[in-house]
């Protein structure tokens, strides 16, 4: 399968993407970093920043399906109110572009696997 994974590089991603190549997948990884991880023949990189538009939603055209695991680690900073924003508006945010990215392909992924992580505080 043609895939298109957002999040690829994050901490479920990263072992996903492993998992999905060693099956022989071909992968699309949308990412904030400039430099591969792991190089891969059967591994794409594309930069995106989870805004609406640009070059990474040609990715989107003919792909097989689309993994949306993106947003900001819930385990990196303190849960303050600002935090907490940052963590629901970069899933908000990735999710509302992936969906657009979607509409507007001619040949639409079969399907969007949507995920994040969810932790509890207090």
């Amino acid at each position: 399968m043609k895939l298109v994974i957002a999040g690829g590089t994050g901490f479920i991603g990263s072992a996903l993407c492993s998992k999905l190549i060693a099956q022989g997948h071909s992968l699309t990884v949308l990412t904030r970093s400039t430099s591969p991880a792991t190089p891969s023949t059967n591994k794409k990189w594309i930069t995106w920043n989870a805004e609406p538009g640009g070059a990474w939603e040609a990715a989107i055209e003919g792909a097989d399906g689309v993994i949306n695991l993106a947003g900001e680690p819930i385990a990196a900073k303190r849960w303050t109110a600002t935090q907490k924003e940052r963590i629901r508006s970069s899933r908000i945010n990735a999710t509302r572009a992936l969906v657009g990215a979607i509409g507007k392909a001619q040949q639409k992924p079969k399907f969007l696997l949507n995920a994040s992580a969810v932790g509890y505080y207090g």
